[in-house]
């Protein structure tokens, strides 16, 4: 692909006019237009400030790789076509640093994730969504109370892409060719619905091949599966009815107090948790119905729960930059750009490292 073709496709990826591209970058517009175009080739001063407003690297001008084509799935989609491309483009920036410090590193992983026994959309309903929240549960390894460890060992141990960033909107997934499954969280969310985005997304990422397949767009019906999953996923039916049972009075009645002692447990709300012990007991609509409206009277008179900020960055995503800025893999002005820092900050990070890195640990052994 010519260089005016991938100039347009940067910033058309972004959602920019070529008069908000001259406002940022301060190139000209019809010096934009005559790059773009190829009437005009422009100086590496230029792709690099272009580089920087697309947030592209300069290889992306120059090489003759084809462009991949990356499906980002969304879940409540920004209002705005601008931002939703704005949003787009910084989290598959985010990704590809991530992967360029795993080549550089020479830390390549490949996510061996679960898939679903069934690989038909039309038989993939809720009972067989839930089955497989099961599955993943015990697969992964999450324990009695998966919220605690999902995050890390999706992390650590499956090597999926998760970053955190400000904007409209719950979360994006995408499972790219080239950087691999990847979600982004909008850090601006409560903890508890960061937690429910993180378990729907993950629905997405595993069944990514079943209903991305023929490159189709999800549906709402996908989304209520997703949702199905992430809710027998953060509330397992064992630990939810053992809770609930150890709540029970001699009259087999509990409180809602207690019921948001449990959610609070199993970081999802209160109205996930009335909804969740609505299916495993069974109980009628109606009723249900009537419990959900006083937990939401009761939301309004507790104080709102603790709710941590989240990095932005994954923690091996730092210390893979951490390790090349070490060994000179990345420099200062690299390892700011990827850690988002000024260049300022950068030299500290260089300055702390420097006192311990040869430091040596005396170990007995008896």
């Amino acid at each position: 692909m010519e260089i005016g073709k991938r100039l347009k496709n940067a910033r058309e990826s972004i959602g920019y006019t070529l008069e908000k591209a001259s406002q940022e970058s301060g190139i000209g517009q019809s010096s934009l237009s005559e790059f773009e175009n190829n009437k005009r080739e422009p100086k590496f001063s230029h792709l690099s400030k272009l580089a920087e407003v697309y947030r592209k690297t300069i290889e992306f001008f120059l090489t003759d790789k084809l462009l991949p084509e990356e499906i980002m799935l969304w879940r409540d989609e920004p209002g705005t076509d601008e931002e939703r491309k704005k949003t787009e483009v910084e989290f598959k920036q985010l990704c590809q640093q991530y992967h360029n410090l795993e080549i550089l590193m020479d830390e390549v992983k490949e996510p061996r994730l679960s898939a679903p026994d069934i690989n038909e959309i039309e038989k993939f309903d809720y009972d067989q969504a839930e089955l497989f929240a099961k599955k993943v549960q015990d697969i992964f390894r999450l324990g009695d109370v998966p919220i605690a460890s999902l995050k890390r060992r999706l992390e650590e141990v499956y090597y999926i892409k998760i970053f955190y960033l400000d904007f409209s909107g719950s979360a994006i997934s995408v499972v790219s060719k080239e950087f691999g499954p990847s979600i982004l969280l909008n850090a601006k969310n409560k903890q508890w619905r960061r937690s429910y985005d993180l378990a729907h997304e993950l629905f997405h990422i595993l069944t990514w091949n079943i209903f991305r397949g023929k490159n189709t767009i999800a549906d709402i019906d996908e989304d209520k599966l997703a949702n199905a999953f992430a809710s027998r996923l953060l509330m397992p039916e064992e630990s939810i009815k053992d809770r609930v049972k150890q709540s029970l009075n001699d009259e087999g009645q509990t409180s809602l107090d207690k019921l948001d002692d449990i959610a609070r447990e199993f970081d999802v709300s209160l109205d996930a948790l009335v909804y969740r012990i609505a299916r495993l007991f069974k109980i009628q609509k109606d009723e249900t119905d009537k419990y959900l409206d006083a937990a939401k009277r009761l939301a309004q008179t507790h104080k709102p729960r603790p709710s941590y900020e989240p990095a932005r960055l994954p923690e091996r995503y730092c210390d893979l930059a951490q390790r090349a800025l070490n060994e000179g893999k990345l420099s200062l002005m690299q390892f700011a750009k990827y850690m988002g820092i000024s260049y300022k900050k950068a030299q500290e990070y260089l300055a702390e490292d420097e006192d311990f890195k040869d430091e040596k640990i005396s170990i007995s052994v008896t």
